[in-house]
């Protein structure tokens, strides 16, 4: 039935302990393929079948919380022998012919169900019916099994750059540098390095107090960092239901990169730019802009070149949107000068210090889930906004074209949005994902980045 009972780190279990019917904590990923020129008419099912021909399964696939020990307060994790497949991989089929906004709404619903906590947390489900012949795969998994970056590092190791390729397994494959290790020897690496990363921990304990000095005398001396606890109260930063709406659209990487070049800045300071911009005239819209600036919480990965495990390894720094600067040009000087006056003093940072800022900069994620503390605290930061890197050329499974690429992610209790982006071939894919009661007419906002695409182009024009 199982086999070893590893520990769970804190980073991870804090998700399970946060964790409620109006608070599910799974990142999703909706993905659109379209299928070869040569497919026939079955080419649905062939592109099922071909999913459920990989039948090793890596143990982040197999494995579901333990009952709590008293030790430390940690959780474990219990990895299954077998995969239960028709609870795990559904297929459906929309009404036909569908629009994207059906596939959208329906991804909405799947998105706001939380995972079963009696079988290993993740479903997958297969979606066809789209008008113009495309397929859908929309997949969840449990922010205790693994970080955004991982997510897409482990979706991006089962396809191919290569058209032709068609040798391609589900991701629910192990990797192939550890495809022939078993379940005892992962538990007992992950042994070792907890041991090792204690050792190496203890170390940096010491480096605390004068980081957190270092950070702090930043914050007060820099007036491009983002002060803690700076953020305005708005609509955004209230007590969230269940219920999410999900929306989604993709930008040519070729407008943001060279809209980066003409304004002196990178494409991260673009999404950025492009989302105060649009949060700017969406607030406008809702008679709920404040006179100050948003404040976005963005993590940042910390993971190193090739680390292709599971698990959470990420920071996090504040970033000031501008949305009280109405001229597009100053908002993205702004933007841009807070960013790099984050990433300036992190960068001075050991990676046990980044990773305790990242935490205190993060604190609502756990603070949140504390009944009526939304409503008597002031918000760190009024929304959460992410760039996941991808690849750089086009992929493909087994023949079928990626087309889309779209992140679901977190919404939190003073929290209410999240936006999430992620980079594949030739372009920027955005996902957004709200509380369906508090972030209303959430599509709107898709219309809003591209005027504020649009607006940055016209400024350097």
């Amino acid at each position: 039935m199982m086999a070893g009972m590893p520990f769970m780190p804190v980073s991870d279990s804090m998700f399970l302990i946060g964790e409620t019917r109006e608070h599910p904590f799974h990142v999703g990923g909706l993905q659109l393929f379209k299928p070869p020129v040569d497919a026939g008419p079955d080419y649905a099912e062939v592109f099922y079948e071909q999913l459920m021909s990989t039948t090793e399964v890596s143990s982040d696939f197999r494995k579901r919380p333990g009952q709590p020990l008293a030790v430390m307060g940690n959780l474990t994790w219990i990895v299954d022998d077998e995969v239960d497949w028709e609870y795990h991989v559904r297929r459906s089929a929309l009404p036909r012919p569908a629009r994207v906004r059906e596939l959208l709404t329906v991804t909405s619903r799947w998105h706001s169900s939380p995972l079963d906590r009696h079988r290993p947390l993740w479903e997958m489900h297969v979606v066809e019916g789209l008008s113009d012949g495309r397929l859908a795969v929309y997949t969840k998994m449990h922010h205790a099994v693994i970080d955004g970056v991982g997510a897409l590092r482990m979706m991006m190791r089962s396809l191919s750059d290569d058209p032709d390729a068609r040798d391609c397994q589900a991701v629910w494959a192990p990797a192939k540098r550890r495809a022939k290790s078993s379940i005892v020897s992962t538990t007992n690496t992950s042994a070792i390095d907890l041991v090792k990363g204690a050792a190496g921990a203890v170390r940096q304990v010491v480096s605390i107090p004068p980081g957190l000095l270092k950070y702090g005398r930043h914050a007060l001396s820099d007036p491009q960092l983002v002060k803690p606890l700076s953020a305005p109260h708005t609509m955004l930063n209230v007590s969230i239901g269940g219920a999410r709406r999900f929306a989604a659209q993709t930008w040519s990487m070729a407008r943001i990169k060279e809209a980066g070049k003409a304004l002196g800045g990178t494409v991260n300071d673009v999404v950025l730019a492009m989302c105060g911009g649009a949060l700017r005239t969406y607030l406008e819209e809702q008679n709920a802009l404040p006179d100050k600036p948003l404040v976005a919480m963005c993590p940042v990965s910390i993971r190193a070149e090739g680390d292709q495990n599971a698990g959470n390894s990420i920071t996090a720094l504040l970033a000031n949107l501008a949305t009280d600067k109405p001229d597009p040009l100053e908002r993205f000087s702004a933007i841009r000068d807070s960013v790099q006056a984050a990433k300036s003093v992190l960068s001075e940072m050991t990676p046990l210090q980044r990773m305790l800022v990242g935490a205190l900069n993060g604190a609502p994620v756990l603070t949140g889930a504390v009944p009526g503390l939304v409503d008597r605290t002031a918000p760190a930061f009024n929304v959460i906004i992410s760039n996941v890197p991808g690849p750089r050329t086009d992929m493909f499974w087994n023949g079928f074209e990626m087309d889309g690429c779209y992140p679901a992610s977190i919404p939190i209790d003073g929290v209410a949005l999240n936006i999430t982006c992620t980079s594949s071939g030739s372009s920027m894919h955005f996902g957004l994902t709200g509380c369906r009661t508090s972030v209303p007419h959430l599509q709107r906002i898709l219309a809003h980045l591209e005027d504020a695409l649009t607006q940055l182009e016209e400024s350097v024009a």
